[in-house]
């Protein structure tokens, strides 16, 4: 009785162990439905069991006969039990394949306690990697926090400096226009009293009051003045482009060919109204002369005008000399230079559109110096440079021009030996 009373309490225990160990297994699973379902079945059938002896113990004891499989419904149970434990193994081996690869490393017999020890050491190594990985961030964020104050701070600077640059362009454009609006007024200023002074100065040796300039004629020197500067600085330079671009590379014999095409056509020009005077005074005496074609040939320093009829005349000519066709003037600066072999390089350009153009611009400017009452004077004479009435070339060296190479622009006088008007530009060396 003592034995069977101990076998009960011996199953009674391990059944016990048995139910708690499948509900550890049940709970770490994370609530397996078939883990579930066996788990009920194992608690059905060891309650069924258990009831089933209890009520064999109520029952008069007659003591059973062994059985030859080791032992009736205990062998039944322990067979089951050990069913259940190979079936409670294989689920431990499925569910530990589908854990991590620590998990699947540790051995059959660890025990619930064991696997939550483990599972609570990686979580807490997890959470020192993830607190490191945060401190790690945290640092970060705030480095680029000072990079962006840095960043911000320099925007700022920066902002001011361009909000300074701004008004400091608008102040030099103010200050531009302020100057470019004075620069015009002193021009315009300057214009007005070189008039009132050619106006109100009788130029020297002048005694006659005809030479005092008429500011109501527009063909006057101070006028054709500015016309010779506008020359050189317009169709003069397109000249010169186009005889460089021609392949003419040699700048000293461009500007001096050029300088000689402006003296070629003043001495037409001069030419030109000493043949008008000379004709005139012929055709007076006799005009049936105007017949023959080679009347002016034989006139030609033969007779002149007295200076009264040759001044009306030159008041008639600067009246009309807007009128006057000039190109007959180029077309015969044309064929002087090509008859001149110094200049005959330049044969294959003077009719070149922009060489044209300048010889007639030339024309038409120095007609109007030969027809003022007494005629203006274009000089390329002087021998020795003179600041006071030469500016150089841009390539000479001041300090060492002395003597006077070449005219590059020649110089205007108000008459031959008169006033300066326009400095002539020299090519000058040392001596």
């Amino acid at each position: 009785m003592k034995m069977a009373s101990m076998s009960e309490k011996d199953l009674r225990a391990d059944a016990k162990n048995f139910c708690e160990s499948l509900g550890n297994v049940f709970m770490m699973k994370k609530r397996d439905p078939q883990t579930q379902h066996l788990l009920q079945k194992s608690k059905t059938l060891i309650d069924a069991l258990l009831q089933e002896k209890r009520a064999k113990t109520d029952r008069p004891t007659i003591p059973p006969k062994p059985a030859r499989g080791g032992g009736g419904s205990m062998g039944q149970l322990w067979v089951k039990l050990d069913e259940m434990k190979r079936e409670n193994d294989e689920l431990k081996k499925k569910l530990h394949g589908k854990m991590h690869d620590e998990k699947s490393s540790q051995s059959k017999s660890q025990g619930p306690g064991e696997v939550i020890i483990a599972e609570l050491h990686k979580s807490k190594t997890e959470n020192e990697s993830l607190r490191a990985q945060l401190e790690k961030a945290i640092t970060s964020i705030k480095e680029l926090e000072k990079v962006n104050l840095t960043v911000q701070d320099e925007f700022k600077r920066t902002k001011i400096a361009h909000d300074m640059a701004q008004k400091s362009l608008e102040k030099v454009k103010q200050e531009q226009r302020s100057l470019e609006s004075s620069l015009n007024t002193v021009k315009t200023e300057n214009d007005s009293l070189k008039m009132r002074l050619t106006n109100s100065v009788k130029p020297m040796k002048r005694a006659d009051n005809r030479f005092v300039e008429n500011i109501n004629e527009k063909c006057r020197p101070s006028n054709i003045a500015i016309l010779y500067n506008n020359l050189e600085s317009q169709q003069w330079v397109d000249a010169k482009e186009a005889l460089e671009d021609a392949g003419f590379e040699d700048e000293e014999t461009v500007t001096q060919f050029l300088c000689e095409i402006l003296m070629v056509t003043y001495s037409i020009c001069t030419d030109l109204l000493t043949d008008i005077d000379n004709g005139i005074s012929g055709l007076l005496k006799d005009p049936c002369k105007i017949v023959d074609s080679a009347f002016l040939d034989c006139v030609k320093g033969t007779t002149s005008l007295s200076d009264d009829l040759l001044h009306s005349i030159k008041e008639v000519l600067r009246q009309n000399y807007e009128n006057i066709d000039m190109e007959p003037v180029a077309v015969k600066c044309k064929e002087n230079l090509q008859r001149d072999e110094d200049w005959n390089q330049f044969e294959g350009v003077l009719s070149h559109k922009s060489i044209k153009r300048y010889m007639e611009q030339c024309a038409c400017v120095t007609w109007q110096m030969v027809i003022q009452q007494t005629p203006m004077w274009l000089s390329i004479n002087d021998a020795y440079f003179d600041e006071d009435m030469h500016k150089l070339w841009w390539s000479c060296d001041k300090s060492n021009a002395k003597i006077i190479k070449f005219f590059v622009w020649p110089a205007l006088y108000d008459c031959k030996n008169g006033n300066l008007l326009v400095k002539g530009c020299v090519n000058s060396c040392s001596e």
